[in-house]
């Protein structure tokens, strides 16, 4: 499945702290391959000044990005049997169960409710509708006291986006997660 980048609300500052560390890095080249005191002055004066303020912008975005994605994860808590989305809902959220356990149900007019899974703690659930672009598939609802990590979509596009291990891990279990739809929605025919 292909994901389109999203776009770095920093990218303009990571640039700018690059910038400032390649001068840097010129004034070093220019005092190595001719020393003089200007050259040493230009390399630990404006070079040496230039490497703080790099190494501050890049501590400032790396301050910024842990602060919003700490902001960005919710817990929750729901009671046994209650809702956590609905079959057809959009999809807004990604949740990581930290207690109790979900299962998944397919819902058909006609024959009634399948029940295509159940995870338990550190499974998570609602990446598909996300990543697909689609409603939900099935309905979610806590089987006992359930506490979730939610994540919004934005946030996990973009951790998906950036982290090869996660998108990997995610991309393999699609499949088997597709099929269980599947197989209640013929099942159900």
């Amino acid at each position: 499945m292909k994901t389109e980048p999203l776009p770095y609300r920093y990218e303009r500052h990571l640039i700018i702290a690059g910038c400032l560390a390649l001068v840097t890095l010129t004034t070093a080249v220019i005092y190595a391959l001719h020393s003089t005191p200007y050259t040493m002055v230009l390399f630990l004066g404006v070079g040496a000044g230039l490497l703080a303020v790099a190494v501050a912008l890049f501590g400032w975005i790396l301050w910024k990005e842990v602060r919003a994605r700490l902001k960005s994860i919710k817990t929750q808590q729901f009671a046994p049997g209650a809702i956590i989305y609905r079959q057809g809902d959009p999809a807004e959220h990604v949740f990581v169960i930290s207690k109790g356990h979900v299962e998944a149900i397919y819902s058909d007019a006609a024959k009634g409710e399948v029940i295509v899974g159940r995870l338990g703690p550190d499974e998570y659930f609602g990446e598909s509708a996300i990543l697909s672009r689609l409603p939900r598939q099935v309905t979610a609802r806590a089987v006992d006291a359930v506490e979730l990590l939610v994540i919004h979509r934005n946030d996990f596009l973009s951790l998906y986006a950036s982290l090869p291990r996660l998108r990997a891990r995610i991309e393999a279990l699609q499949t088997p997660r597709a099929a269980l739809v599947n197989q209640a929605k013929t099942t159900n025919s």
